[in-house]
């Protein structure tokens, strides 16, 4: 009897870390969808490329400027086709969360649409601050 409550405390332990790993590594993936998604974060990460480059290619005030630009066009760009096929990300992400709701139970259906409902006012609030 020993050995059998061991064993079942070892394996509830390696079960609950397998369980909470699998859920951060869910809510990471997400949170990268988003931000690749929305494009956001780009003048912080321009400031990081260039200075990248400045130290790897010792690039003077005139260069740092005019790589700055090129980087900038090159993130407005992105972003551009990012909004152009964020309606179509948005209508593959919906079917597919139809499809799971059919796999679903009536009970599990209720939490999905919490869950997506959720998503959905992050990504809101998220887009109200980039725009602010």
């Amino acid at each position: 009897m020993k050995n059998f409550k061991a064993i079942a405390g070892i394996l509830l332990v390696f079960l609950l870390g397998a369980a909470g790993g699998a859920l951060v590594t869910h809510m990471i993936h997400e949170t990268r969808l988003q931000r690749f998604i929305s494009g956001g974060g780009h003048g912080m990460r321009e400031d990081v490329i260039v200075e990248r480059l400045t130290k790897k290619l010792d690039l003077d005030g005139r260069q740092q400027e005019e790589v700055r630009a090129v980087i900038h066009e090159t993130h407005d760009g992105v972003r551009q086709v990012r909004n152009s096929i964020h309606p179509r990300i948005e209508a593959l992400l919906t079917a597919g969360q139809e499809r799971i709701k059919l796999v679903l139970r009536p009970d599990q259906r209720v939490k999905f649409d919490k869950i997506i409902t959720e998503r959905k006012l992050r990504e809101a609030s998220k887009d109200r601050r980039d725009h602010e």
